[in-house]
């Protein structure tokens, strides 16, 4: 593995911090980075990853309106259940990333492949 120098540990981290801007940050800023550009995709990938989930647990919910209990269960805890998924993901993904490490996570790195993350 390559050293990495602490402005690519930086604009990594910004990267990975916050999801799809900062990676879209990253990739303006260090475009000639490998390092940065791995977790800019990951970030990318994270990031849409989030609003595709959000947006079916929304449609999903959609018709258990008039059900208050199953709106309650669809909305409210499985919504939190998830959201609590993408937060241990998120800081997995910082520890990995002050390690200096090229993480690969499941779903997130496929997506980030198929935009074009070698």
């Amino acid at each position: 593995m390559a050293q990495v120098d602490n402005e690519e540990h930086t604009w990594a981290l910004i990267a990975w911090v916050i999801p799809l801007v900062g990676g879209i940050l990253g990739l303006v800023m260090k475009p000639n980075s490998n390092y940065v550009k791995h977790w800019s995709y990951l970030s990318i990938s994270f990031g849409l990853f989030i609003i595709v989930v959000e947006v079916v647990l929304g449609i999903i919910s959609i018709p258990f309106i008039f059900i208050p209990i199953l709106h309650l269960i669809i909305s409210v805890v499985l919504g939190t259940l998830i959201g609590l998924g993408f937060l241990v993901v998120w800081i997995i993904g910082i520890l990995r990333e002050r390690s200096a490490l090229y993480w690969k996570p499941a779903i997130i790195y496929d997506i980030a492949r198929m935009m074009g993350a070698q």
